[in-house]
């Protein structure tokens, strides 16, 4: 018999003709609120969800015990980021979480360089003058031969030094936290060799060696306990004047308040966020309302939101789905809980 696979109705609706033919297991759309998910998960007695980027703190866990009565449940993140998702309270009620991972590079990097060439060419702003009638120039800048700081070199970091370097011909520093013999032991060649495939010109774990250079930051950390803020007052006092802030990681990675202070008093030229720490958007100190700032650019969470990254994602949910039912426990793209 089928088994029923319930996916939150946005990330559902992203990849409605992929789940709707998907062969042997049957995928409804589901509400994404946790109360609505739980009762979804009773109703169908579904072992295995697919969720967003929605924070589940209880009721879902709980109810994916109570269906599998003594098997093994299956939480699937449509995406990468999975900090919406207690893998400590997952463990304990036998679920297993997973994401999916390498697929959406592509659409995130690119997204960061429409954010960051947005910025130096006030694309939004000047865009909002003409639509009032007003037809003057804003000398903007050029990316080429401006200095890139990636702060994260994980596959998305590493796709965005890359793009900008051989691209853009912008040089570029990265800032990792794996030790370079760490680096070199996972890319399985040397510093120089792994240099020269990102197009960098230095690779470091110190932030405040990289930070005073740039002309671009581009943020593209996860969100752990050690990258809680990390962008926050005293790293924002490291950036040079001018410099332009991207972030398309995750808000909880950028103290909002302190980079409110910064924009509001030109410390940064500007900035770009496509995500925040309260999704939807609201300000996390009142009177400190990022949308009131005629330096910043926003957008909602879309990086990986692009027709080519929507399918690759089902795709991988697809797959999960079918080793998690199969028994094939080893092939499912498993995050561990840290400890």
């Amino acid at each position: 018999m089928p088994a029923i696979v319930l996916v939150t109705e946005n990330e559902f609706a992203k990849a409605e003709h992929i789940f709707r033919h998907a062969d042997n297991h049957v995928f409804l759309s589901a509400p994404a609120d946790e109360g609505g998910l739980a009762a979804a998960v009773t109703k169908w007695r579904a072992r295995s969800v697919v969720v967003g980027v929605w924070p589940y703190t209880g009721a879902l866990y709980r109810a994916l015990k109570e269906v599998a009565d003594g098997q093994v449940s299956l939480i699937i993140r449509f995406g990468v980021g999975h900090d919406g998702i207690d893998k400590v309270l997952a463990h304990k009620n036998n679920i297993i979480v997973c994401n999916t991972p390498g697929v959406l590079d592509v659409s995130v990097a690119e997204h960061t360089f429409w954010l960051m060439g947005n910025l130096s060419r006030h694309v939004a702003y000047l865009d909002a003058r003409m639509r009032n009638g007003v037809f003057a120039g804003e000398t903007g800048s050029e990316l080429r031969g401006k200095l890139l700081g990636v702060l994260g070199f994980g596959p998305i970091g590493r796709r965005v030094a890359r793009m900008a370097h051989f691209g853009f011909g912008m040089r570029v520093q990265a800032l990792g936290f794996s030790t370079v013999e760490q680096l070199q032991a996972r890319e399985r060649r040397s510093l120089a060799e792994i240099q020269a495939t990102y197009g960098l010109e230095c690779y470091t774990n110190d932030t405040d060696s990289l930070l005073p250079e740039c002309d671009f930051v581009s943020v593209h950390l996860p969100a752990t306990p050690d990258t809680h803020h990390f962008v926050n007052p005293d790293r924002l006092k490291l950036f040079k004047p001018g410099v332009f802030l991207v972030n398309t990681a995750r808000g909880s990675v950028v103290d909002e308040a302190a980079l409110y202070d910064a924009l509001n008093n030109g410390a940064l030229a500007g900035a770009a966020l496509d995500v925040f720490a309260r999704e939807p958007y609201e300000p996390v100190v009142p009177g400190k309302d990022l949308r009131r700032l005629a330096n910043v650019l926003l957008t909602p969470h879309i990086g990986s939101n692009t027709r080519e990254a929507n399918q690759r994602m089902a795709e991988a949910c697809l797959a999960n789905v079918t080793h998690f039912f199969a028994g094939n426990l080893d092939r499912l793209a498993q995050v561990k809980p840290m400890r």
